[in-house]
């Protein structure tokens, strides 16, 4: 069996992905969000644990383990993270450079991700401007433009990654 982080940002597709790798098989932690202020529950969710979700593609058993994205669950980074066969970091088109580097820097700390499979995964690819993907690049990790809600587009990059890991 393979195992393969998803990590990045909050808000960043990474749930969306899990969820869309093998529908009927996803583990989740989403949470309704709280407003500070006003103490109700707001409409939007986050991940508050860690996510998974597992399919078998071309006699290979991959499982995916979702991060969520908050520095303060930090801890949980580098308990489930520190022995993969693959990363996958997702990072919103918006996203700043110091966004997509924060993952990449603590997950280079191990010694799998010398020899894991890497893909840095541009999600809301109808913002991204090619400024913007020049500047993803300059981070090293091999760019793919992905809607993590299009189940589709997440099979498709299954079959890929199915072929390298």
């Amino acid at each position: 069996m393979k195992k393969v982080i998803v990590c990045g940002p909050y808000n960043a597709g990474k749930t969306s992905f899990i969820k869309n790798v093998n529908p009927e098989e996803f583990v989740g932690t989403e949470e309704n969000e709280i407003d500070i202020e006003s103490l109700e529950a707001l409409p939007t969710t986050t991940t508050v644990g860690v996510e998974i979700n597992s399919v078998k593609i071309k006699g290979k058993e991959i499982v995916f383990i979702g991060l969520p994205g908050q520095e303060k669950f930090d801890f949980i980074w580098e308990t489930v993270g520190s022995k993969f066969d693959g990363i996958l970091f997702l990072v919103p088109s918006t996203a700043t450079l110091r966004d997509a580097s924060l993952y990449i820097d603590f997950f280079s700390q191990f010694e799998s991700f010398k020899i894991a499979f890497k893909r840095l995964l541009v999600t809301y690819p109808e913002k991204l401007t090619s400024s913007k993907k020049e500047t993803f690049s300059l981070l090293g990790v091999p760019i793919k433009v992905i809607d993590p809600t299009q189940q589709e587009e997440v099979k498709k990059f299954l079959e890929e990654l199915s072929g390298e890991i």
